[in-house]
């Protein structure tokens, strides 16, 4: 008997909701408010017009973008027409940035007027980008303009039959340890993520969906999935600020958001938490990297209920600990979310017991194919081809709860112990002074490693070095958790996703 097969792509949830509820808000974008028609004619056009440049099914289209009306118009308009969107992280510059592009494959390159610069330094080194297809948003300068591209084009929907294992979008690793890896993700995996973030953080048409950081960071992009599937009303910050964050969040009435631990730390001191209301927020899901317990308690205190927190991989696994788990297990990331496993695994991979720290090893339906033109790569993340590995150390407990200790390329070898900052940096954000922390390692002649602070102190607090330092080292748990030294700090060096580059901070140390 011959099964019946039905395939799902993005596509076609843009074009439901457009059909059934086609007065809906749909997106809002500073003063920009679209409806599910209006934004589903705009997307269409966008699309037509990539068919009419000669982009085909499976061609790379990169853009080097800030959020904005357009790029959310050419994240829908790839789902439709098939090609795949590449979203560039402008941090990455000069020849890093040709190296993605080549990397890639870009076959068109879309680009603000600010990186004019940068796009006629980097065209000669891109043959594969056709001359009319790099396309300006605007802009006086000679390349294609977006407005009139699209302006010529039909909005009705593009004829071009997708598969749910084609390839949907690339996107590079954040680099924290070195040059980033394009990281494959499907139409089936994004589905995914509709299906898995909807019903984990309870995404529906009734929704008001706010992403406040940078949409080439797969953490803030990933809430776009559940909230155009469902048919939400999905809101975009041009820009984080903690106090635009915060007006919107009341004058929008937005039900959930995502924040990194910067953007959280950042609300909290911000003058206008407490003046602002904040009841229709159901979820603040925080991801990217841990969120102190100290700021946990305190965020619990202020707005109870409503802070979940995420652990993943943009490769494709995930964990969310729950607001009932959020002070019942505050060292906790959760457990593996639904469909998706892990195992806590030794140097051999081999398993191991509760309670022993390992490396984190996980699987679930948002997993990635591959890196993208990079089979060893591929080869040496995917043990067996179906478990991701995170480079995380961590262990689990008798529920199946995952702790993070640190990840493997931060810890520190210090006269042969293995020192964990993740610990001493909880020590440190308990003082009432610090804003932020980071501990990482720097050389030393007697003991190998030996770990240092950067700190960031709140607004106005008045400490010096010596007495923090005394301080820190009186409360850390053990000997060699004590710090050899620290630094006032006004900020860290951070990627486009607000992660602390410790790398970076560890270079002028480890060069000298």
């Amino acid at each position: 008997m011959q099964e019946a097969r039905f395939e799902m792509n993005l596509g076609m949830m843009l074009r439901r909701n457009a059909r059934h509820y086609p007065n809906k808000l749909a997106i809002v974008v500073g003063q920009d408010r679209l409806s599910y028609r209006e934004f589903n004619q705009r997307v269409n056009r966008a699309a037509n017009a990539m068919l009419a440049m000669g982009l085909n099914k499976g061609d790379k289209v990169a853009m080097l973008l800030p959020n904005s009306l357009e790029m959310l118009d050419l994240f829908w308009a790839c789902a439709k027409a098939g090609t795949v969107i590449v979203p560039l992280n402008p941090m990455v510059k000069g020849k890093d940035m040709v190296r993605l592009l080549q990397d890639c494959e870009a076959r068109a390159l879309y680009f603000a007027p600010d990186y004019t610069a940068e796009v006629e330094e980097m065209k000669l080194e891109l043959s594969l980008i056709n001359p009319e297809r790099f396309v300006s948003i605007g802009g006086d300068n000679d390349y294609v303009k977006y407005n009139k591209l699209v302006a010529n084009a039909s909005d009705s929907e593009p004829e071009v039959e997708l598969s749910e294992y084609d390839h949907y979008n690339i996107m590079y690793s954040s680099g924290t340890t070195g040059l980033p890896k394009g990281i494959v993700h499907s139409h089936r995996t994004r589905v995914m993520y509709a299906f898995l973030w909807g019903m984990e953080y309870g995404v529906t048409f009734d929704s008001v969906v706010l992403s406040a950081g940078n949409l080439v960071f797969n953490g803030t992009l990933a809430f776009m999935f559940p909230a155009i599937c469902a048919g939400a009303t999905y809101v975009v910050l041009p820009k984080f600020s903690a106090e635009i964050t915060l007006n919107v969040i009341q004058n929008e009435r937005v039900s959930q958001t995502m924040l990194v631990p910067v953007q959280v730390i950042q609300l909290l001191e911000s003058p206008l938490f407490d003046k602002t209301d904040l009841r229709s927020l159901k979820v603040l899901m925080t991801l990217g990297s841990p969120l102190a317990v100290e700021r946990k308690r305190e965020l619990e205190a202020k707005l109870p209920g409503v802070l979940y927190e995420l652990y993943g991989l943009t490769e494709g696994f995930l964990t969310t600990l729950r607001p009932q788990d959020v002070m019942r297990k505050p060292g906790s990331v959760g457990p593996a979310m639904p469909f998706n496993e892990f195992m806590i695994m030794d140097e051999d991979m081999q398993p191991l017991k509760l309670g022993e720290v390992g490396e984190i090893v996980g699987r679930g339906p948002t997993l990635m194919p591959g890196y993208y033109n990079n089979p060893n790569a591929s080869t040496d993340a995917l043990y067996q081809g179906k478990w991701m590995r995170t480079g995380d150390l961590g262990y689990q407990d008798e529920e199946g709860f995952i702790y993070l200790v640190d990840r493997k390329k931060d810890m520190i070898k210090s006269g042969g112990i293995s020192v964990y900052p993740k610990d001493i940096e909880e020590v440190v954000a308990t003082h009432p002074l610090v804003s932020e922390v980071a501990v990482f390692g720097v050389p030393h002649p007697k003991w190998d490693e030996v770990p240092i602070a950067q700190i960031i102190l709140k607004a106005g607090a008045q400490i010096g070095e010596e007495e923090m330092l005394n301080w820190i080292n009186e409360h850390v748990h053990a000997k060699f958790q004590r710090l050899h030294g620290l630094t006032f700090v006004e900020s860290f060096p951070r990627n486009a996703a607000g992660k602390t580059l410790k790398r970076v901070m560890r270079e002028a140390y480890w060069q000298k």
